[in-house]
């Protein structure tokens, strides 16, 4: 069946083509962006040349909520939560020499405080196991909600339950320091240490989450600031690496437009902190404990559920290496793909400097011109304007220079600050020309659009106003050209068809939804027409907003202009505002430039493959056809 898909086999993955990638120029972020912690710092790195995706090390069958530690001899122990098919009670155990090949050692044998001897008829959610001074343990909620602690010293002999230690309780796990001190984690975030033997607590439970101090100079705001009150919602675990405390819980976010089950980290100088800000460490995991690597590194389990949509693979376990980035955080290493989108595999073409809101167009000589938001957040009056660069092919981008400079275009904005966003090139073919829409942000005003035409009938211009002012009030213009003449789409969805001189429009305002009267995206709206079927495009954002969700492309489709089109969907995660376009093959592209901590890089210009065919359907490839 065809479908407009994220066919990154079409094509291999474009190398980078300039220098390594300059910080954002400094102040120019508007101060509501300046307390997202996620901010221009990835939570991924940016994957390396031979970046493979991560495969299981355990698929025996199938698991949720895996937890495993390693063994004195350095095995590997894992216990999780049986799914699907076969024995679903206790608590089983597998353990491996190597990582390849296990042993499944069935329910262990916990009697104890209430639990009679072999008695395997309660079903243990969430189990975990951690091993320390040549004890294995196993923390359990059992039926009851009571979380327990089974002390035993192997995986096929018998384990002692402790009396019930916490009530209404999932997701338990132990954490035991150097020092033998054990720690009773539980939930997303709450601890008690244990007295010795871990068969009582030795103080009132208290909850973990980040220092408050850290969001002092800014009061949290809206409903997307999770940031600020947990690390996580489930599955709570902790790891000491040297003489910090990490501290790491999953939640399910939202991103993508499926359920992503995410794992954060948090650090600290103790087991109760002061906690760092969390960071999402390692997309679609799934609970994810920490484990020591045999060259010392650490690594995190990969365990998704299956109703992860972009997850590579579901109930069975992987291991992420993780690497330090230049702050000093946890994030996964760049010799590892944690999404399974045609997206994740891809690098940037330009990192000479940042740009945003790319827009790319084939031009009547050949050639593809380029241009987008540059300077961080776009330029400020008067400094800077719009720059143009060409490419033959692709994949080398040269630099033309700046075609268009605030002082053409003789605006007085009153003393109020002024950016320069979202430029958009179009080539015009009944016109025989290039167009240029961009729009101004004035603080305190809002947004407008210019639209400007080469007088030359070349991409480098010069440019001339059609009119004498801005065209619209609103921003994100985009010149669309249709058989009957040049329409120009702006503001999440409103178009109209431009007049003969192109100073004004011909006919009503419209605005384009899809068949249940949404937006197809609230921002960066694009159009192409393919085969009589016209594909709305729009950027928008699912999860919690800047903070870790993601800023996707979506799209709609319809054989009227005017829609309604078809019920908006994912068609490029991550790729929010961008210009679907056709090469010179008839292969067809998606610009992009990462706007959220799990794209691949952050404010780069990139491209994304596209197959568009039935317009009734979409798809995202596997990540290993995305890079062949």
């Amino acid at each position: 069946m065809n479908r407009l898909l994220l066919a990154a086999l079409l094509a291999p993955a474009f190398a980078t083509s300039t220098a390594q990638a300059q910080a954002p120029a400094k102040g120019v972020a508007d101060d509501i962006f300046a307390d997202h912690p996620s901010m221009d710092r990835n939570a991924v790195v940016m994957p390396g040349p031979d970046a493979k995706p991560v495969v299981p090390f355990f698929a025996e069958r199938p698991i949720g909520d895996a937890s495993i530690a390693r063994t004195a001899d350095g095995g590997w122990i894992l216990t999780g939560t049986p799914l699907r098919s076969g024995a679903r009670h206790g608590v089983a155990l597998w353990t491996s020499i190597d990582g390849k090949s296990w042993k499944g050692w069935g329910p262990a044998r916990i009697a104890g405080n209430g639990i009679a001897p072999g008695d395997v008829s309660e079903r243990y959610l969430a189990p975990s196991v951690t091993v320390a001074r040549g004890g294995l343990y196993l923390a359990f909620s059992d039926k009851t909600g009571c979380a327990r602690i089974a002390t035993g010293t192997t995986p096929g002999g018998s384990f002692a339950a402790s009396p019930c230690l916490v009530e209404d309780t999932s997701d338990a796990s132990l954490f035991v320091d150097r020092d033998g001190t054990g720690y009773l984690l539980w939930g997303g975030g709450y601890i008690a240490k244990l007295r010795p033997g871990f068969q009582k607590l030795a103080e009132a439970p208290r909850f973990l989450k980040p220092d408050q101090k850290l969001f002092a100079a800014h009061p949290p705001v809206g409903k997307d600031w999770p940031v600020r009150t947990r690390v996580g919602r489930t599955g709570a675990t902790m790891f000491r690496d040297g003489d910090r405390y990490l501290l790491a819980a999953s939640e399910v976010t939202g991103r993508m437009r499926t359920a992503t089950e995410d794992l954060f980290i948090a650090e600290g100088p103790t087991p109760y902190g002061p906690f760092s800000m969390r960071m999402l460490a390692v997309p679609h995991a799934g609970r994810g404990a920490i484990v020591r690597r045999d060259d010392g590194g650490l690594a995190t389990a990969y365990n998704p559920k299956c109703e992860d949509g972009f997850a590579l693979f579901c109930e069975q376990v992987g291991l992420v290496p993780l690497e330090r980035a230049p702050d000093g955080r946890l994030r996964q290493a760049a010799s590892v793909l944690t999404e399974d989108s045609a997206v994740a595999a891809r690098r940037p073409l330009i990192t000479g400097e940042t740009m945003r809101d790319p827009s790319v167009t084939l031009g009547g000589d050949g050639f593809y011109y380029l241009v987008g938001t540059l300077d961080g957040y776009g330029y400020h009056k008067p400094e800077g304007g719009v720059k143009l660069w060409r490419s033959a092919d692709l994949r080398q981008w040269d630099a033309v220079g700046l075609v268009w400079r605030w002082e053409d275009m003789g605006y007085d904005f009153g003393g109020n600050i002024a950016e320069l966003w979202a430029p958009e090139i179009k080539w015009v073919a009944r016109d025989r020309t290039y167009y240029l829409a961009f729009s101004v942000m004035e603080r305190g005003v809002g947004g407008k659009t210019w639209l400007y035409r080469s007088s030359s009938g070349k991409a480098e211009g010069p440019y001339q106003n059609v009119t004498t002012s801005y065209l619209v009030e609103g921003i994100d213009g985009f010149p669309f050209e249709d058989d009957d003449g040049l329409y120009f789409l702006w503001g999440g969805g409103r178009i109209a068809k431009l007049n003969a001189a192109r100073s004004g429009f011909d006919g009503p305002v419209r605005t384009l939804a899809d068949v249940d009267g949404d937006a197809v995206g609230y921002e960066g709206n694009g159009l192409i027409k393919v085969n009589g079927v016209y594909f709305l495009t729009g950027a928008e954002w699912h999860g919690p907003l800047r903070t870790h969700g993601t800023y996707d492309m979506m799209y709609g489709t319809s054989k009227s202009l005017f829609g309604p089109y078809s019920q908006r969907r994912m068609g490029a995660p991550h790729g929010g505002h961008g210009t679907a376009f056709a090469d010179k093959q008839g292969r067809y592209w998606y610009t992009m430039f990462g706007n959220d901590p799990t794209a691949p890089w952050r404010m780069h210009f990139g491209l994304v493959p596209i197959d568009i065919g039935d317009p009734a359907s979409i798809g995202v490839p596997r990540i290993d056809a995305a890079r062949e």
